[in-house]
C-alpha cells in the first residue's frame, strides 16, 4: 500500500510538472534596455557601460541574486546567453543583438508550481547536466533542471529533497565532483526549520534527478552560499571549495569509501558575520596553470590560496574598508583582452585585479553602487572577448537595484 501510494504521488508530480511544461509556463518578451556609448568619466580606464538595468527600488521584487555559472549556451545554438535571477520569482535569459547593439530579455523561467509556488531564483548554473552532449539551465529551486525542447525551455526534472527536509538552496553549481567523467549538480545548502547537510550532490540518472551524496558539518549548523570547483590541489581531479559558518573547507571525492574528506584550511569560530566566507571561485589567476582558491568574505575582504605542495597557503589578502560586503561578487577571467586573467571584486565598486609576477595589483575600479552579489566574467555578446555582468543585492533608500554589462573599449572607437 505504501508503495502504491509513494507511485501515485510522484506521477501527480510528473503530471503537474508536466502541465506547466505544455502551458504558458515560460514567458517570451523582448525589451530592449538602456546602452551607454561612452567610457566611464573619471573612473574605468577604458570600460564602458555596454547595457543597464533598474529593476526599481522595491527591496521584495528588486534585489538581484548570483549564480556561479550564467554565462553559456543554455539553448545550444552556439551563442552564449546570459541569466539574470533575483528576487522576483523569475530568471530571465538574456541574447545580444547584434544589430540593435542590445541585450535583450527572450525568455522567463519559473518554478515548479508557478505561480501557486513563487520562489526567487537565488542560484543557478548552466552545464551539461545529462550527458548528452548539450546543456541545460539548474536552478536551485527544488534543483530543477530545466532544457531547451521544441523552442521552448522545459522542466525536464526536480529533485524537492532539500525543502522537503527543511532547508533551502541559496546556490548551485555543475561540475564533476566525484571524478567519474560525468557533471553532478552541487547545491550549496542552508537550514530554515531542521539541520541539513551543507552540501548536497544530484545526479543525472538516465530520466530524472537523484540524491547522490552529501557533507554536512559535524561542528554548526552552516549556511553555504556560493562554492567552487576545480583541481586545488593539483592532483589531476577536482575538489569542492566552500564556506560554512566562518571556515572554509576543501572537500576531497573518496571513491572507495563514497564519501567526501574535508580539509579546513580557514576557521575563525569567533570571529562574527564580518568573516563569513560567501564566494569561493577556483580558477588559474597567476597564469601558471593551477587554480587558485578566490575567497570573498563579507567584511569586505579577499583571500587568495594556493597549493604549496602539502598543504595550501596564502598568496594574496586585500581588503576594503568602508565599503559594501563582499557577497558573493567575485570572479576570474580575462576582462580587458590582454591574454591575462584578471581578479574581479565587487563590493559597492568593482575592483580589477591582476597578478604582476609577485602581487596582485589593483588596475582598476568601476563605478557600480549597493552591496554586490552578483560579478560574472564571461563572452555574453558572442565577439570572443569577455564582459563582466554585476548586480546588487542591497541599495540606500531610494536607490534602484541595477544589473550592468561592462565591456572594455566600449564607446572608444
Amino acid at each position: 500500500m505504501n508503495k502504491k501510494i509513494t507511485v501515485m504521488f510522484f506521477a501527480l508530480c510528473l503530471t503537474i510538472v508536466g502541465f506547466g511544461m505544455a502551458s504558458a509556463y515560460e514567458n517570451t518578451i523582448a525589451i530592449t534596455e538602456k546602452n551607454e556609448n561612452s567610457e566611464l568619466a573619471g573612473y574605468g580606464n577604458g570600460y564602458g557601460i555596454q547595457w543597464e538595468k533598474s529593476y526599481g527600488s522595491s527591496p521584495s521584487y528588486g534585489a538581484r541574486y548570483e549564480g556561479p555559472q550564467p554565462i553559456g549556451d543554455c539553448d545550444n545554438d552556439g551563442d552564449n546567453e546570459l541569466l539574470i535571477g533575483g528576487r522576483d520569482a523569475a530568471l530571465r535569459v538574456m541574447e545580444w543583438n547584434e544589430e540593435k547593439q542590445t541585450y535583450e530579455q527572450t525568455h522567463t523561467l519559473h518554478s515548479p508550481f508557478y505561480p501557486l509556488r513563487r520562489l526567487d531564483a537565488d542560484g543557478f548554473a548552466i552545464g551539461d547536466l545529462t550527458g548528452d552532449g548539450e546543456n541545460e539551465i539548474a536552478v536551485s529551486w527544488y534543483a530543477t533542471v530545466h532544457k531547451w525542447i521544441g523552442e521552448k525551455y522545459r522542466i525536464i526534472g526536480w529533485n524537492p529533497w532539500i525543502e522537503w527536509n527543511g532547508g533551502g538552496s541559496p546556490d548551485c553549481y555543475i561540475g564533476d565532483c566525484d571524478n567519474d567523467g560525468q557533471n553532478e549538480l552541487i547545491l550549496s545548502c542552508r537550514d530554515w526549520t531542521r539541520s541539513i547537510p551543507e552540501i548536497v550532490v544530484f545526479k543525472w540518472n538516465g530520466w530524472r534527478l537523484v540524491k547522490v551524496a552529501e557533507w554536512d558539518d559535524p561542528d554548526i549548523n552552516g549556511e553555504v552560499f556560493m562554492a567552487g570547483m576545480g583541481d586545488t590541489d593539483c592532483d589531476g581531479e577536482n575538489e569542492i571549495v566552500l564556506g560554512s559558518g566562518n571556515k572554509v573547507v576543501v572537500l576531497n571525492w573518496d571513491k572507495e569509501n563514497r564519501e567526501f574528506k574535508p580539509t579546513i584550511i580557514v576557521d575563525n569560530p569567533a570571529s562574527g558575520w564580518i568573516n563569513h566566507p560567501f564566494a569561493c571561485v577556483c580558477k588559474d589567476s597567476d597564469m601558471d596553470g593551477k587554480d587558485e582558491i578566490h575567497v570573498g568574505y563579507y567584511s569586505p575582504r579577499i583571500t587568495i590560496f594556493e597549493w604549496n605542495g602539502s598543504g595550501y597557503e596564502i598568496k594574496f589578502e586585500k581588503e576594503w574598508p568602508g565599503e559594501g560586503a563582499l557577497i558573493e561578487s567575485l570572479d576570474v577571467g580575462d576582462v580587458d583582452d590582454d591574454g591575462i586573467a584578471e581578479v574581479c571584486a565587487g563590493t559597492d565598486l568593482v575592483h580589477i585585479l591582476q597578478w604582476d609576477g609577485s602581487t596582485y595589483v589593483e588596475e582598476t575600479v568601476l563605478p557600480t553602487f549597493g552591496d554586490l552579489a552578483v560579478l560574472n566574467i564571461g563572452d555574453c555578446d558572442n565577439d570572443g572577448k569577455n564582459e563582466i555582468h554585476a548586480g546588487s543585492v542591497m541599495v540606500e533608500s531610494g536607490e534602484d537595484f541595477m544589473a550592468w554589462v561592462f565591456k572594455y573599449g566600449w564607446g572608444s572607437e
